[in-house]
């Protein structure tokens, strides 16, 4: 006699650099919770040459949910690009942070300025908002 047994509940773990898909949107992950769930995505999409106000503008038009990063979640993705990158590559994606590439967060640091991250492993840093050009990449938060 053959018995099978009914597994209650089976979540994948994520770690950062995972691919997600789920609820209609997929990304990468860049950040869990204790449980290796998933909090934080970054998007597969990225724009290229926008000041501070069109990135944020832009980061909102990808869907219900996205956004631009704030600082710290910028510098979160800093800290795990390189596996981020990995998934990109995997997607034949365009990489994030790996030449002379900077990225927007929605922080701003004056009137006339915004927090942007760049690849030289200084992290963030001011620029101008009105004037300067950068790339955005959207992130989203998972509430499950």
């Amino acid at each position: 006699m053959l018995t099978i047994a009914a597994m209650a509940s089976c979540t994948r773990v994520y770690e950062p650099g995972d691919y997600y898909k789920g609820d209609g949107f997929e990304g990468i992950v860049v950040t869990v919770d204790a449980n290796n769930s998933p909090m934080l995505l970054l998007s597969f999409e990225e724009a290229h040459s926008l000041a501070a106000d069109s990135a944020e503008y832009w980061a909102e038009q990808i869907g219900e949910g996205w956004r631009l990063p704030q600082k710290d979640e910028l510098a979160q993705i800093y800290r795990v690009k390189t596996l981020i990158n990995r998934t990109l590559e995997k997607k034949k994606k365009q990489l994030i942070l790996n030449d002379f590439t900077y990225y927007w967060s929605s922080t701003p640091c004056s009137e006339t300025h915004c927090y942007a991250c760049g690849p030289d492993g200084v992290g963030c840093f001011y620029k101008e908002n009105d004037g300067s050009s950068y790339r955005a990449r959207a992130v989203r938060v998972i509430t499950e």
